[in-house]
């Protein structure tokens, strides 16, 4: 007999045993005598015979496997962010599935429904509806009720889901960086990119305001420009700025692909960064590092946020009592796109 093609049924025929019996030794159950459990390895042993791992999960009703929802995966961040928990993933014997929306929040049910057809082990949402003010309510629902049979981690709030969250602090990252900007003494600062409703833009901006009054520093309205978080929407709201009677002399951008945005609005002005605009932004993946001047922001400190993520869905599956929701702590790195305020 082929080792290739050996089966459980095979080894059981010729132990004479029943194929229930040579899984519950494979599985090391003790629930086999240990003259059954002597012929049933014996068998093994002469065949060299490793069992479907899919199989096996099956008898344990487990698949291994993790999805992950995001909204674009073209994202340094969501690329990133799902890279860190693959890796974290397989230290712990799973692998991996993404789901990428293209930004369209209507197809995260679709998505749902697959990976709960596929007996994922549990199910990680970064994004889309997990960052809404107005979740759908039908999507909420769902989740809650595959919720019941395997752990879900969200990073984000989504309002009425009984899920775990793991989420990064917004306020702390946003006064950072208006206390070193207006340490360099910087006052007028725009903020550029985001949309009103989604939750971490808005607590951003709400942090943005605050630091602003609590340094009784004026306010100006038409520094805080609505956009989207691409490129595109960078450059667009740069084109806003342009159009001010005062120009700022620092921008944050709401993250990295809105930072170069802004980079190729200032070149195409022939303004340089930092010498006529200071810029910094949020996210910290390569894409920090590789645009020139190399960009100051706030570090989401990916690696964490995926081991956290990761030691969550793990701690429940073993029946370990967990938090609810964790939150993991930015932090300021310092590049060279910053210039103190030329007077």
């Amino acid at each position: 007999m082929s080792n290739n093609a050996i089966t459980v049924y095979d080894i059981a025929r010729e132990a004479g045993v029943s194929p229930a019996t040579v899984s519950r030794v494979l599985t090391n159950n003790a629930r086999v005598s240990e003259e059954k459990k002597k012929r049933v390895q014996e068998i093994i042993n002469k065949y060299d015979f490793e069992p479907n791992s899919f199989a096996r999960n099956l008898s344990k009703q487990e698949s291994k496997t993790i999805g992950m929802i995001v909204p674009d995966i073209r994202s340094p961040y969501y690329s990133t962010l799902f890279v860190e928990c693959e890796m974290e993933a397989s230290r712990y014997g799973y692998n991996m599935i993404l789901c990428n929306t293209i930004n369209e929040i209507s197809s995260e049910s679709g998505h749902l429904h697959n990976l709960s057809e596929k007996r994922v082990d549990a199910l990680i949402q970064v994004g889309g509806s997990a960052d809404e003010v107005h979740p759908d309510s039908l999507y909420v629902n769902r989740l809650n009720k595959i919720s019941r049979k395997i752990p879900i981690v969200i990073a984000g709030e989504l309002a009425g889901a009984n899920v775990y969250r793991v989420m990064t602090e917004k306020t702390h990252g946003m006064k950072e960086l208006l206390s070193y900007l207006t340490g360099l003494g910087h006052r007028e600062i725009a903020l550029v990119g985001g949309r009103n409703t989604v939750i971490p833009t808005i607590r951003k901006r709400e942090a943005y305001v605050e630091y602003f009054s609590e340094k009784e520093i004026p306010i100006r309205d038409e520094y805080i420009i609505e956009t989207d978080y691409s490129v595109e929407s960078g450059y667009e709201g740069m084109q806003k700025l342009f159009s001010l009677n005062k120009l700022p002399t620092a921008v944050i951008a709401i993250n990295e692909l809105a930072a170069i945005g802004i980079y190729k609005a200032l070149n195409e002005k022939g303004l340089r960064v930092p010498d006529d605009m200071s810029v910094v932004g949020y996210d910290n993946t390569y894409f920090s590092e590789i645009t020139t001047p190399q960009l100051t922001c706030i570090s989401y400190n990916l690696r964490t946020y995926a081991q956290i993520i990761m030691e969550t869905i793990i701690n429940i599956k073993s029946k370990q009592e967990d938090e609810k929701t964790k939150y993991i702590q930015t932090n300021l790195v310092v590049r060279s796109s910053c210039n103190k305020r030329n007077f």
